[in-house]
């Protein structure tokens, strides 16, 4: 499979993924919040799309939701972050595909400023 890692970036993500330690806790509900919303919060990505991005953060969903079972005012908060927070501040929002998703319990949106 192709990955938007650097060699050294995807080696260091498999090997997180091989200690398990995804499926002790949600990384993403324990990681310190950059910007902190309503219903969402801004993190750094651990494991960035470093082959392309200059900066790589992630958009939370505060609730550990799936996609699926975020409500209409967390879907409501985050259009108006994409509009006025994101959009200026990104070029690109990445939601890939849940078979490629490495936490697809909790909403996340990744957030690129490319190389």
């Amino acid at each position: 499979m192709a990955t938007l890692r650097t060699p050294e970036s995807e080696e260091k993500y498999q090997a997180y993924l091989k200690t398990e330690a995804h499926l002790q806790s949600c990384s993403l509900c324990d990681k310190e919040s950059l910007h902190t919303f309503a219903f969402w919060k801004i993190v750094e990505n651990s494991f960035p799309y470093d082959k392309i991005a200059e900066t790589h953060h992630l958009i939370v969903s505060l609730r550990h939701a799936s996609g699926k079972e975020l409500n209409a005012e967390e879907r409501g908060e985050l259009d108006t972050i994409k509009e006025d927070f994101i959009n200026p501040r990104y070029e690109w929002i990445v939601e890939p595909a849940h078979v490629n998703k490495s936490i697809p319990s909790h909403a996340h949106l990744h957030l690129i400023i490319g190389k």
